[in-house]
């Protein structure tokens, strides 16, 4: 993808327009499948990319987030040699499982690696593509995005299935989540970041609640009986790990259009 004054080149496996923007180009590529020279070529023209993939339920997340980040990385020449300019810049779209599970806050000088292989695996594409951008003087961002909801997605869809059903747990985990609509901000806001400017970037919500309210409120907001859960709390601290967005706010100067979780979003 080019910057975002510029004009963009999408990707799909297919290379069908299915969902494409009026003046964006799509081309076929398939980071696990084609060939080097096909990779090439769809990258072709680029000045920066935002690598943003979800595999499929039956691909390899291996194949696909590490083996496929690094394809993508290697294939990439920048049309423009002009690094001052921003070219060469890479942003690609992480998860905070990416992060290590912890009891409080968590902001991106964490160094500690999830124990889970879903987290483990997030984490080794986003050292991939540090070392790479590093090793060529291409600017990066690494942008850890917290549970995606908004149009389509709406967090309405959590609170579903049998009433009668019994939760696990006591509900206290803090929630870490992001609006579409702010995702799509910290992604441009990354692409027109000044040149030489890199960092792993944590992209939350404000609201940390736990899931015992946050199910509380989206049963009441669609008519339904409260959830009822395995155990009581404790006590009524948050348990869990917070994901700290101060960065997103100073160093690429997001301001979050959905602060708090929007339940009807």
């Amino acid at each position: 993808m080019l910057a975002a004054e510029r004009s963009v080149i999408a990707t799909t496996r297919s290379g069908e327009p299915w969902a494409a923007a009026d003046g964006v180009e799509v081309r076929a590529l398939d980071v696990v499948a084609d060939e080097t020279s096909r990779v090439e070529a769809a990258l072709s023209g680029a000045d920066a990319l935002v690598i943003c993939m979800a595999a499929g339920r039956q691909q390899d997340r291996r194949r696909v987030y590490v083996e496929g980040t690094a394809r993508i990385l290697e294939a990439f020449a920048p049309a423009s040699k002009d690094l001052s300019q921003g070219a060469g810049r890479v942003v690609y779209v992480s998860s905070t499982s990416a992060l290590a599970d912890a009891d409080g806050w968590v902001d991106e000088e964490a160094l500690a690696w999830p124990s889970s292989e879903r987290g483990r695996v997030q984490r080794e594409a986003e050292e991939r593509v540090i070392e790479k951008c590093e090793a060529r003087g291409w600017s990066w961002f690494v942008l850890r995005l917290g549970g995606l909801y908004g149009p389509g997605r709406g967090l309405g869809r959590i609170y579903r299935g049998d009433p009668e059903r019994i939760l696990s747990g006591d509900g206290m985990q803090a929630t870490n989540l992001i609006h579409r609509d702010d995702a799509l901000q910290a992604v441009v806001a990354a692409l027109r970041a000044p040149a030489g400017v890199s960092a792993r970037v944590h992209v939350c919500d404000d609201d940390h609640r736990p899931r015992r309210e946050m199910y509380a409120l989206l049963a009441e907001s669609q008519g339904g009986p409260a959830p009822r859960w395995e155990l009581e709390p404790r006590s009524a601290e948050v348990r869990g790990k917070r994901v700290a967005n101060g960065r997103l706010k100073e160093l690429l100067g997001v301001s979050l259009r959905y602060p708090a979780h929007a339940l009807e979003a």
